[in-house]
């Protein structure tokens, strides 16, 4: 009998079908939950998303009022929705390789719910060390996923920058572990900087404390399927005619899955549509 594993097996009928880089990321998502994959950042590029992370959160500083502000409300030392304030992290939402692998796993129709910079500071204790899934508060499986996160590593992951540990293949079950499952199975990513983690958004994870020397930065990317709302309206901070010339960025960002205010402004969308 003709399989498709070079393996000998029997009592097997069905195989998974690897015949290319995509599959064979989309495949380690589905099995072990994420994969790790180099970005083709160049170091010239990582030294300059580093200066832009940091001059983007200290916009939004001023924007807010003060630092203070945001560690009242548990939101300091995380930059959002980037792309909004300079077009340098399109790149990133864009990227050919993961647009291939996030249309491979969640289909062609898929809406960039978030964007957003985590900058883990030495013997800084970020909200983020916290065990969670990026589609909080959901206890509930899928066949497919429903959200996929991309975490570019802007700056090396590993146990002592503070890295992010997962716990592999619970994004097939519906409770938080046990203690002792998390304490044999946890595993920091290790990843060199211009790497990227993907993971299905309901793996749980955290990032670890940093004990370096230096600031590991991060930008993390959730994908999600259309009928998740945006965290933040990414057409409201663009504009209504920002990409007018480019449908399947604009659908990407979110254009095409807005509220609409009421019945006419709905009908009217549609109408637009078939002009």
């Amino acid at each position: 009998m003709t399989t498709l594993s070079s393996f000998r097996t029997h009592g097997i009928t069905k195989f998974n079908e690897v015949l290319d880089q995509v599959d064979a990321i989309a495949e380690e998502i589905e099995i072990n939950g994420y994969v790790v994959i180099d970005s083709g950042l160049t170091p010239e590029e990582l030294v300059e998303l580093r200066t832009k992370i940091d001059q983007t959160y200290e916009k939004q500083i001023e924007e807010i009022g003060g630092e203070d502000k945001l560690l009242q409300i548990n939101d300091a030392n995380v930059a959002r929705h980037l792309l909004a304030y300079d077009d340098v992290f399109m790149k990133l939402a864009t990227n050919p390789l993961v647009d291939k692998v996030v249309s491979k796993l969640m289909g062609d129709f898929y809406v960039l719910m978030s964007q957003n910079a985590l900058i883990n500071k030495p013997s800084n204790t970020h909200y983020q060390t916290t065990w969670h899934r990026d589609l909080n508060y959901q206890h509930f499986v899928s066949s497919k996923p429903l959200a996929l996160s991309v975490l570019y590593c802007i700056d090396p992951f590993s146990q002592k920058t503070g890295g992010t540990y997962i716990l592999p293949a619970t994004h097939k079950i519906e409770k938080f572990p046990s203690d002792g499952f998390i304490k044999k199975f946890e595993t920091v990513v290790e990843a060199p900087a211009g790497s990227v983690i993907i993971f299905d958004a309901m793996l749980f994870h955290r990032a670890g404390t940093n004990s370096s020397d230096h600031i590991r930065r991060a930008v993390n990317h959730i994908f999600t399927a259309p009928f998740i709302l945006q965290q933040i309206s990414f057409p409201k901070m663009l504009g209504e005619e920002k990409y007018a010339d480019n449908n399947r960025l604009r659908r990407m960002l979110g254009y095409e899955t807005q509220i609409p205010a009421n019945v006419t402004e709905w009908r009217q969308h549609k109408l637009k549509k078939l002009n």
